[in-house]
């Protein structure tokens, strides 16, 4: 069997960024780094930002500081449902660094979600969920990814229809190559997703819909038999190879303007459950 050709990406340094040899700065055209920035917002009644906090922002590189402090003041929010009184959110942010020719990055805010919902009863929960098994193919040819997943939830509970929204690579191989093991991340991902059990919402804006739909990322990660897989420090550059973005008919093209990626592992978000923006998602 043809070996799947690795190119490991090279990590970034706070803002001047690191360059890893010939072999990453081959793949710069496609490759792109990202940080996930955690916070949250204080939103008025009539969608304007009262003000905001990040998380730890001396962990973070100066210039991502920057950017969102140059940004975020001017964004509008959508809300849930109308109020009165101020709605405090939980906020994650993707920020995303592109290469540029002259070897420097041009930072911006590529995504954006927001968790309202404090009541589970309002909003999508999870029952325990099996993860799907590490393809064995991908275990061979030492290949891992994250898989972002757009579930169909039903009044039920149980997941109707499910699509494979996006699959970054962390490891760079030809077009077919990546294909093939974007397909197989994403078959593996959508088998155990379609077996999952949900609590869905009781009261609140949302709780008489026909369905809910849900965003679910899903980490493939090899480590060593025995070892704990690493955990990314807050504030550290990730690199990988993103994938073409995939659509379901069934999802509100408006609700679909957040990221796939703006949300950390192992969380679930639900299109439409909570704060949306209204306008100024990104920034240089």
């Amino acid at each position: 069997m043809k070996r799947f050709a690795l190119v490991m990406l090279g990590s970034l340094g706070a803002c001047g960024i690191a360059h890893a040899g010939a072999t990453a700065r081959a793949v710069r055209h496609s490759a792109e780094a990202s940080m996930l920035v955690s916070g949250h917002v204080e939103v008025n009644p009539d969608g304007t930002l009262k003000s905001y906090r990040i998380d730890a922002p001396e962990k973070l590189p100066a210039p991502v500081v920057a950017l969102i402090a140059h940004n975020l003041p001017h964004w509008k929010f959508k809300l849930s449902e109308p109020t009165s009184h101020v709605v405090d959110s939980g906020m994650n942010l993707r920020v995303l660094a592109r290469p540029e020719a002259d070897h420097n990055y041009a930072l911006s805010i590529e995504g954006a979600s927001f968790d309202q919902a404090r009541d589970p009863a309002r909003k999508i929960t999870a029952e325990p969920r099996r993860p799907p098994a590490y393809p064995h193919v991908a275990i061979q040819e030492r290949v891992s990814g994250t898989v972002y997943l757009l579930l169909q939830v039903g009044r039920d509970g149980t997941v109707h229809d499910a699509v494979a929204e996006q699959v970054n690579l962390d490891q760079y191989g030809t077009e077919r190559q990546m294909e093939r093991f974007r397909r197989v991340f994403a078959d593996a991902s959508l088998d155990a997703a379609r077996h999952w059990h949900f609590h869905v919402p009781t009261v609140g804006p949302t709780a008489n819909d026909p369905y809910w739909v849900v965003r679910v990322p899903v980490k493939y990660n090899l480590h060593r038999w025995g070892e704990r897989p690493r955990e990314r420090s807050y504030g550290e550059w990730r690199t990988y190879i993103p994938g073409p973005r995939e659509t379901a008919p069934w999802a509100d093209r408006r609700l679909l303007s957040e990221a796939p990626d703006a949300m950390p592992d192992g969380a679930l978000h639900q299109l439409g459950g909570g704060l949306r923006l209204d306008t100024g998602s990104s920034g240089g």
